[in-house]
């Protein structure tokens, strides 16, 4: 297992937490399609997009940085495809019913999946 500098573990364990944020994000998004209290679905869906941006930039890196570890450059891969299901969204956001269907069934679950996977294959590098 490759030792990471200081610089490179706090980078990981802040993506770590980044996906963990989104993740909450995504459990408020999918409460506000039920709980009228919940005002702010869409202000957070458009933070969950420009989080998905910096996860990009920073996949990249990671895939990088562990360039010997093929189960975790596959899972960094596998983005792409949580990607795909969040551009099934276009021409979608004013329509709540399919946003909601979309986001409940389609991309929450892509991205736990995903999130999951990656914070499994990381876990090790957090925790040294």
């Amino acid at each position: 297992m490759r030792t990471l500098t200081e610089d490179q573990h706090i980078l990981v364990k802040e993506y770590n937490e980044v996906l963990l944020t989104v993740e909450e994000g995504f459990d408020y998004v999918n409460q506000s399609f039920s709980n009228l209290e919940k005002t702010e679905g869409d202000r957070i869906l458009s933070d969950i997009f420009q989080a998905f941006s910096q996860i990009v930039k920073v996949n990249e890196q990671l895939y990088v940085l562990f360039g010997e570890n093929a189960e975790l450059k596959k899972q960094l891969e596998n983005f792409e495809a949580v990607l795909e299901e969040a551009m099934s969204l276009r021409g979608k956001l004013d329509d709540t019913q399919a946003k909601e269907m979309i986001i409940r069934d389609q991309l929450y679950p892509a991205y736990t999946g995903w999130s999951n996977a990656v914070r499994k294959e990381l876990k090790t590098y957090i925790q040294s």
